[in-house]
């Protein structure tokens, strides 16, 4: 049975660079949208080949043949393997090249200083047979990516700024999708019935507080909230649902046509509730990022942001062109599969606390479909005055 090829990725960089960091976090990631991700890291997998390799130029020479002849093999069964090791020579990554079809070099440069401030095992100190001390690092010289390591950015950041250079083309700008949902309201293909998400979210809410349908198409529940008592402003950017909407003059919801990502220049007021049903997953990374920072800016303390959005375990996952780690574009427009895990971290580094995160199906069936989805509860703590 023939494979699809996995492909390697080869972090290399001295000692102290931040190759297992780095490698280990891609792996992470990597594995949580796809099973068959393996991680060998130079110093736990030497002691699996025995003790027959010291630390001398030519045992090093022979352990790096051997590291990547592995790599080739898991590789060639469609395995992705995440390398971490030094390898300093010029000929095994030339080898490389030519016998592993899918291969991506990662260098990860730190400056000297800078490793002499780090020097985690003494190797630079006091070692012996230390790369880049007394024997040689062949830098390389035509690396797929480097990366600069000297501790200004986190290692999160560094491994998206990778992925974002690994998966090419990377959305800067908002995803355009609004042809797609003009035409899909104009259709009138969706329910106009308030849905699972907003009947459990409205248990959740008090009357007369305001709400921000973020990413409301045609209106099914932003009107429903607004029938609780809530003060709902709703926003899409599809122009043709968000103007049938004003037209109905709805008590208690306004309708805006506008970015959601940066809800301040469409809705100005803060708020005590932020709605986000299976919006999330419209916008890249970076978007979320900004998004999630505005969102938290604009609650009010003890607000709460409610999330529904698709995961990697929908069926829909992988199919279609691949645009960017985890989003792909199919059936004319644009999705981005979330991991919880993430999002849930995401959410904390904002300042966020965790009330609700499940993942399962159930949720939100459609038709004969119920694909497991995401739904997240997240509260903006109250201001403490102590």
């Amino acid at each position: 049975m023939k494979h699809e090829t996995g492909t390697v990725y080869f972090f290399t960089g001295l000692s102290g660079a931040g190759k297992t960091t780095l490698g280990s976090l891609f792996y992470e990631r990597l594995k949580s949208t796809k099973p068959n991700v393996v991680f060998l890291d130079g110093d736990q997998i030497r002691p699996v080949f025995g003790e027959d390799s010291g630390y001398t130029y030519e045992d090093r020479l022979k352990w790096a043949g051997r590291i990547f002849r592995v790599c080739k093999m898991l590789s060639e069964q469609g395995i992705d393997v995440i390398c971490c090791s030094i390898a300093m020579f010029s000929s095994v990554r030339e080898w490389n090249r030519a016998n592993i079809p899918a291969y991506k070099e990662i260098y990860i440069r730190v400056k000297k200083e800078t490793l002499m401030s780090r020097n985690q095992k003494g190797l630079y100190t006091k070692g012996h047979n230390v790369v880049g001390i007394d024997l040689p690092f062949d830098e390389p010289q035509s690396p797929d990516i480097i990366i600069q390591n000297d501790g200004l950015q986190t290692p999160q950041a560094l491994v998206e700024r990778l992925e974002a250079a690994l998966y090419h083309p990377v959305y800067e700008n908002s995803v355009d999708n609004v042809d797609y949902w003009n035409q899909y309201y104009k259709n009138k293909l969706c329910s106009t019935q308030p849905s699972p998400f907003a009947q459990y979210v409205a248990t959740l809410t008090d009357s007369g507080k305001s709400l921000v349908d973020l990413g409301c198409g045609n209106g099914r529940d932003a009107v429903y909230f607004a029938g609780l008592g809530l003060q709902v402003t709703g926003v899409d950017l599809s122009d043709i649902s968000v103007q049938s909407l004003q037209e109905q003059n709805i008590p208690g919801a306004r309708f805006v046509c506008g970015d959601f990502v940066n809800p301040k220049e469409t809705v100005g007021d803060s708020f005590d509730y932020a709605y986000s049903r299976f919006t999330i997953h419209a916008i890249n990374e970076r978007q979320e990022r900004t998004f999630l920072k505005n969102i938290y800016s604009q609650l009010r303390p003890n607000g709460k942001f409610f999330i529904e959005v698709r995961s990697i375990h929908d069926p829909l996952f992988g199919k279609g062109k691949k645009m960017e780690r985890n989003a792909y574009f199919y059936d004319n427009h644009y999705r981005r599969f979330i991991v919880m895990e993430e999002l849930v971290q995401s959410l904390q580094e904002q300042g966020f606390q965790i009330e609700y995160a499940k993942e399962q199906s159930g949720f939100a069936p459609y038709g004969n479909d119920d694909p497991p989805v995401i739904r997240i509860v997240a509260k903006k703590a109250a201001v403490s005055h102590a």
